[in-house]
């Protein structure tokens, strides 16, 4: 599904925005809520995987240390 000047393109078919009756409206309007939530939530994962292998490369490199240091 796209959106181009207010066409929607939805299987290869155009149709515009201001055709649509409110019920389309209002789905159109959740699926471009739940997709902006869904991309916002990748970044956050991504972000969190970043921290989680940047934690664990510290707690090795610590547990390391210490061991050669005995």
């Amino acid at each position: 599904m796209s959106e181009q000047s207010n066409v929607i393109t939805i299987d290869d078919k155009e149709f515009k925005f201001e055709d649509l009756d409110e019920s389309q409206k209002y789905y159109y309007s959740q699926i471009k809520l739940t997709q902006q939530e869904a991309d916002s939530l990748k970044i956050k994962l991504d972000q969190m995987t970043g921290s989680n292998l940047f934690f664990k490369d510290q707690l090795a490199k610590s547990l390391i240390k210490e061991e050669e240091e005995k």
